[in-house]
């Protein structure tokens, strides 16, 4: 997608800010390619020139509202001095190729600081490489655990509890006081007997039931929430797959229908950027101030989709032609109105046989 991108020269000599307008693109990870005119090496990397085409990484890339700040070093600026365009290629993460435009280069004050013997062949280079973080501290070695307590011992047991039984010796005369007195004897042996099983032999159940019965006061293990993958995340998971531009567009379409209209835009323009006409259709619609309704959070802009709908024209189809003349005929949302170049996309598109773009004529003023 065309952009527009200007260089402003920093105090500091070899340093610049490259500025990008109009950008819908995520500063992270976001690559540039910078190309000249003359000779055979032609693309620039950290290193020097270069046949084949190499992708610069800024250390530091910003977002000022609708402006994208590059931070560039020695690295370009020293190697840029003397020329007067470039051509620049942006490119965004997972998604390929989001801009292209050129750029005139301002004359600056170079730094010096090249080094010509050192070489690097990566496709992609870091400019101005941040120095390697320090090594992590060695772990503290765990403290020793004291000594697990031992249970106090248990007490020695009691003595057996055994009711002496008294000799008995035959009554020197029989009657009921004889009786009594050997009736008592036996209620002492007996209490004494049932105080020993109930204390030393049987064993409790009060406190087991009371274990049963106890309600759980334990608190419920927590459920870790599983972060929601970002937009981009998921259009880039899905164009790793290499779909093919027709499955692509019915991708969008089908998350357009669901309400995720984020990821429709991003599907369709890796669609459109392969020169997919229903997807340069659809793309269009997003910034177009004559669709109704209008995309929900997108901001309509006239020149962005009389751009997609001129791609599409320009590959003959009627549809492009009949809206790229109505939007030119009526202009809006930044775009000027220009009647004349918009008729002759409409007389173009009624050529073509299309009723909607001879109505459009015969309302236009003569």
């Amino acid at each position: 997608m065309p952009i527009r991108a200007s260089v402003q020269p920093l105090a500091e000599p070899g340093h610049a800010l490259l500025r990008i307008n109009d950008l819908d693109a995520a500063p992270q990870g976001l690559t540039i390619s910078i190309q000249r005119q003359q000779g055979p090496e032609s693309h620039l990397a950290d290193d020097g020139w270069r046949r084949t085409e190499t992708w610069l990484q800024p250390d530091r890339v910003e977002r000022r509202r609708d402006v994208l700040e590059l931070h560039l070093g020695p690295e370009i600026c020293d190697r840029l001095a003397g020329i007067a365009t470039v051509r620049l290629r942006v490119r965004e993460p997972d998604i390929g190729v989001v801009a292209t435009t050129v750029v005139a280069w301002p004359s600056m004050l170079t730094s010096g600081a090249i080094d010509p013997s050192h070489k690097s062949y990566d496709e992609t280079v870091r400019l101005r490489r941040p120095a390697a973080p320090p090594e992590p501290p060695p772990p503290p070695e765990p403290e020793p655990q004291p000594e697990p307590e031992l249970p106090p011992p248990l007490p020695p047991p009691r003595p057996e509890l055994r009711a002496s039984r008294p000799a008995l010796t035959p009554p020197r005369r029989a009657g009921a006081t004889g009786w009594l007195v050997a009736a008592v004897v036996l209620v002492a042996i007996a209490g004494a007997g049932y105080y020993a099983y109930t204390t030393y032999f049987r064993k409790p159940v009060e406190p087991a039931v009371a274990a049963r019965t106890q309600p759980s006061t334990a608190e419920p293990t927590p459920v870790t929430a599983v972060p929601r993958k970002s937009v981009r995340d998921r259009v880039g998971e899905y164009l790793a797959t290499k779909p093919t531009p027709e499955a692509m567009v019915t991708k969008a379409q089908e998350l357009a229908k669901a309400g995720d209209l984020g990821a429709a835009f991003l599907v369709f323009r890796s669609a459109a950027e392969t020169g997919n006409v229903p997807a340069q259709l659809e793309l269009a619609a997003f910034f177009d101030p004559l669709s109704a309704p209008p995309k929900e959070g997108f901001t309509p802009d006239g020149a962005r989709a009389a751009e997609w709908y001129e791609r599409a024209a320009l590959a003959g189809s009627t549809e492009a032609q009949r809206k790229l003349g109505l939007l030119l005929a009526k202009g809006g949302a930044g775009l000027p109105a220009d009647p004349a170049k918009g008729k002759g996309w409409l007389r173009q598109a009624a050529a073509q046989n299309d009723a909607d773009a001879k109505k459009a004529l015969d309302a236009l003023p003569k």
